[in-house]
């Protein structure tokens, strides 16, 4: 079955440029999308849904009942529309991951998708790189003074950070996906800071994120989904050399 796509407000998504985050190590991306949601006031576009997500309807905040989702979302950066995705879960299956990805690019053919997510490492490495899966966007990137790394993650990438990343030159979208490290174990504000800093630095993107926006959102993410991050882990992972973010 095909992404149900319900729109909320019209939008006009082609070209345009979309921020990308998933619950995985550390919730680094997660964090960090929230946030940027949070203080810029973001608007609700379309709600994404498919039935691979995990089958937990919540009240929204009108006190209804909404299906599972993943919601795309419109902000606005010094005159700049930008667009958000994010939710609470993706998809379970190896299937509803690649369309609910298919169909994310889909929407943004012909513009760019930037991927944010954690990657597990030791404490005391602190750094943020991106990888691409199209050699000229890459050179691109590079000469913007992004630091694309060649040779990490040794391992690999699953999830629909993944696929987002992989799928783009296939759907005709500039993708990539910028990294922060994290030791992983809990939710990552001080990671998620500093990869908005990162990505305000290499795409001129001015995201003026205080530190304890990613602290409540991380306070609150443990308390609604304390063991979220494992969850995925361990439903997800099909190899333990994989890096699922």
């Amino acid at each position: 079955m095909s992404v149900l796509i319900d729109w909320m407000v019209e939008a006009k998504t082609e070209q345009g440029l979309l921020l990308v985050a998933m619950p995985g190590i550390g919730d680094v991306g997660k964090l960090a999308i929230d946030a940027v949601n949070t203080e810029l006031d973001a608007e609700p576009i379309a709600r994404l849904i498919h039935p691979a997500l995990p089958p937990l309807a919540k009240l929204d905040e009108n006190g209804l009942l909404a299906p599972p989702h993943i919601l795309l979302s419109r902000i606005d950066i010094d005159g700049k529309e930008v667009f958000t995705l994010t939710g609470d879960a993706q998809p379970m299956t190896p299937v509803g991951q690649h369309e609910m990805a298919a169909c994310v690019l889909d929407l943004f053919k012909g513009g760019e998708v930037l991927v944010l997510a954690g990657y597990s490492s030791a404490p005391e490495r602190k750094e943020v790189f991106t990888i691409c899966s199209s050699a000229s966007h890459r050179i691109e990137l590079e000469g913007r003074g992004v630091d694309v790394r060649r040779d990490e993650p040794k391992s690999g990438v699953i999830g629909m950070a993944a696929l987002i990343t992989a799928m783009g030159p296939v759907k005709d979208v500039a993708s990539s996906c910028t990294i922060a490290t994290t030791v992983g174990n809990s939710a990552d504000p001080v990671a998620a800071q500093l990869l908005l800093e990162t990505v305000r630095k290499w795409w001129s993107l001015p995201l003026p994120v205080p530190i304890d926006a990613t602290t409540r959102l991380a306070d609150k993410l443990k308390e609604l989904h304390p063991h979220q991050a494992q969850d995925h882990l361990t439903e997800l992972s099909e190899s333990e050399n994989s890096i699922y973010m």
